[in-house]
């Protein structure tokens, strides 16, 4: 039976059974792979689409899982190579695989996601819910599975969709909200006056919320990069971080959705997956990525502080002198 992988948003194969394994085991491809062979409704990753268990049966009591292919295997068919175990007979696969690449299966090579960047096999609004739930429910496995590289296109793309479509639900709910409490109607009609205003600043601001999500993006980022080098925690590029950025805020966006307090729990939930995403992707401490984050916002908090007192001195010196 023939498979086919994907790798990013290309389309690899067909390989036969052996082939697919010697791919595992070489780290090309890992167990969150999405594969594919007829008869199969959709793409599914590997774990999901082969049986963990030699012959599709249940995984006996005390064994291993092989960090390379995502199988299980008896104690004795179990070798440590830096601490992480592989099966014996994936072995001879890997070392080649690091004489090659310099890296072992389940580390970079291991990194395929997020759902986002394989939506060519998973569909357009399959892929945004699954980055969507992984990163608001499991951020720490899903940035630890999310590509370092590969452009900023696609988490730019993810981040203004899931910006605008929040940003625009939150706008509406406050719409709805006001016109309920506070309708103020004219004297010759008996809807509320502001409401053609009010559309044509809907528009305007369905119009702006894009253009808001890139500058906001580009800036924040750049800034919790330039802490990161600060606190040297900037073991990864530019790149790295401003695609922690797109998709922990992108992510974070879509809690907008929920009334009155979707803007909130967005926000304060966004910087914590920020927070987790910066961990794993710079593979750094928590308190480390915490720090990179967070240490922008203190020193802007701190400027604002100092400008407040410094013109509220000079306008009370001002009073003093008259």
């Amino acid at each position: 039976m023939n498979w086919y992988y994907a790798l990013g948003d290309q389309r690899q194969g067909p390989v036969s059974d052996s082939e697919l394994d010697a791919l595992i085991a070489s780290g090309k491809i890992n167990e969150n792979t999405l594969i594919w062979k007829e008869g199969m409704a959709n793409w599914q990753p590997l774990k999901d689409a082969r049986p963990s268990g030699p012959g599709g049966e249940a995984v006996p009591p005390g064994w291993i899982r092989c960090t390379a292919t995502g199988r299980y295997f008896p104690p004795e068919e179990i070798v440590y190579l830096d601490g992480k175990p592989y099966s014996a007979a994936a072995k001879e696969s890997v070392l080649q695989g690091v004489m090659q690449t310099g890296a072992l299966p389940g580390t970079e090579l291991g990194r395929n996601g997020p759902p986002w960047e394989n939506r060519d096999q998973l569909g357009f609004f399959p892929a945004i819910w699954q980055t969507v739930k992984g990163c608001l429910t499991e951020p720490a496995a899903t940035f630890a599975n999310m590509r370092r590289d590969g452009g900023l296109g696609a988490p730019l793309g993810y981040l203004v969709i899931t910006s605008w479509a929040g940003g625009l639900v939150t706008i509406l709910s406050q719409a709805v909200i006001q016109l309920g409490t506070n309708p103020v109607l004219s004297q010759n009609q008996k809807t509320p006056f502001p409401m053609v205003w009010g559309a044509g600043m809907l528009v305007a601001w369905a119009l702006l919320l894009p253009v808001i999500a890139i500058i906001n993006s580009f800036v924040t980022s750049g800034l919790t990069h330039l802490a990161l080098m600060i606190c040297q925690g900037a073991k990864q590029p530019f790149e790295t971080t401003y695609r922690t950025y797109c998709y922990a805020m992108g992510s974070a966006a879509a809690l907008q959705v929920i009334p009155i307090c979707g803007a909130y729990a967005s926000g304060i939930w966004g910087l914590v997956v920020l927070c987790i995403g910066i961990s794993k992707m710079h593979e750094i401490s928590t308190g480390r990525a915490v720090l990179g984050v967070l240490l922008p916002m203190i020193v802007c908090c701190a400027v604002i502080v100092f400008v407040v007192v410094a013109v509220a001195g000079g306008i009370a010196a001002t009073q003093a002198h008259h």
